[in-house]
């Protein structure tokens, strides 16, 4: 095809002009430690999801903490996909037990989400009478949280096949019987990009829409019998030719690098927590570079990985996949144009840290009582449960502390 009719999307090129949405500091000090996780602790967090009609929480974790890092999996799966959805399961399985929460959503951490904000809705102080407490706990519906599972290949074309997943998973969500308003969803690391690039593709015109379908058709259509071998590419564009709108999503991302930007449509309410603490005191939100392996390793500045993950850094497909090759060149026209390789250096040295959309809170998790703030280079510190009432805190008082806004919104 042409290659003047692809389509372009925005991106961050990390030009020194390039605007810069708000951010804050939030000292070591805010960013507290539950050492001991209380009902008392997800109460008001609970209690302003349910207010502005949160129906679903969805957890993303990021590259390298998927079910087909490899993307040798999804070659299988164009031809046995039984035998793939197993290879998957049991990938994810390794990958759990291997790295458990650093960088990761577990199991054990979405049931632990799941049980604290659906018990705490009502107190006992509050309700004194037990039949009465259990019957107005009947009467709230429970929040369930999901966890979805892609690849994490660390290139465009395994975030846009997170993107058709996810979307189906979303549609899933919303045709319960208890339709969720909006669903809130946390994204860990390139996670965050998945949801960017949904949002890019979810909010352009239907033109633009049929045009990157088209652009990687060879990624999910046989070109020997012109048979469509990755089916959910095939139901999320019939999905999307016929405009059916998807709930709010109201979206985290924790630690995610600046590759994509945002349709803030799609995505009305938009927070990202960064790991961050300051090294130059003349510029306090600026990140700076290690100097030693010392420094990478105790996180001396935060979360190197999300300063370091620009694009740029991408890895190629998979070596058996060679459709996926033409069409990674493709992507990467159609998400990051103008960007070079030998550019990385120089954008690094901006250690720009402040998407273009949303608001980024820089937050030094980095207090002498925390031994996690390390993990993974300073990456993997956002999914241990021990920061989840900080976290939740700090989410739901930004999203839903105004109840009034999510009124406006629902009416709309």
């Amino acid at each position: 095809m042409d290659r003047g009719h692809t389509p372009h999307f925005p991106y961050h090129t990390l030009a020194p002009d390039e605007p810069r949405g708000p951010s804050e500091c939030i000292d070591a000090h805010s960013a507290t430690i539950s050492t001991e996780l209380r009902a008392d602790d997800f109460r008001v967090p609970a209690q302003l999801m349910r207010r502005c009609g949160v129906g679903a929480i969805i957890l993303v974790h990021g590259t390298f903490a998927g079910n087909d890092i490899g993307g040798m999996v999804r070659e299988l799966a164009r031809f046995a996909p039984v035998y793939a959805r197993k290879l998957r399961q049991l990938s994810k399985r390794w990958v759990d037990e291997l790295i458990g929460e650093a960088g990761n959503f577990t199991q054990s951490y979405a049931d632990s989400l799941s049980h604290w904000i659906n018990v705490s809705v009502t107190s006992k102080d509050q309700v004194n009478d037990a039949s009465q407490r259990n019957a107005e706990l009947q009467e709230e519906l429970p929040i369930p949280v999901h966890r979805f599972c892609w690849s994490g290949e660390n290139h465009h074309l395994g975030r846009a096949d997170g993107v058709m997943s996810l979307i189906e998973l979303i549609d899933g969500i919303a045709a319960t019987e208890n339709s969720p308003q909006r669903v809130l969803i946390l994204a860990h690391s390139h996670g965050g990009n998945v949801l960017a690039m949904l949002s890019q593709i979810v909010g352009s015109e239907q033109a633009v829409v049929e045009e990157f379908f088209q652009q990687t058709r060879p990624h999910y259509t046989c070109p020997v019998r012109d048979q469509v071998d990755l089916t959910a590419w095939q139901r999320v564009l019939s999905r999307l030719q016929r405009s059916q709108p998807l709930p709010k999503l109201d979206v985290v991302t924790l630690g995610t690098p600046l590759r994509y930007r945002w349709n803030r449509r799609v995505c009305p309410k938009l927070l990202h927590l960064v790991q961050h603490r300051p090294m130059d005191l003349s510029q306090p939100k600026r990140a700076v570079l290690p100097r030693s392996m010392q420094q990478i390793n105790d996180a001396s500045a935060g979360d190197y990985i999300q300063h370091l993950g620009i694009a740029g850094t991408d890895f190629p497909p998979s070596i058996v996949a060679w459709r996926d090759w033409m069409v990674e060149r493709r992507m990467h026209r159609m998400f990051e144009s103008a960007t070079r390789r030998r550019d990385v250096w120089t954008k690094l040295q901006q250690g720009r840290r402040e998407s273009s959309d949303g608001t980024t809170l820089l937050v030094d998790y980095s207090a002498d009582d925390n031994p996690w703030y390390r993990l993974l280079f300073g990456h993997g510190v956002y999914t241990c449960r021990q920061f989840l009432p900080f976290q939740l805190r700090e989410i739901t008082q930004r999203f839903y502390g105004q109840i009034e806004s999510c009124s406006e919104e629902q009416e709309t």
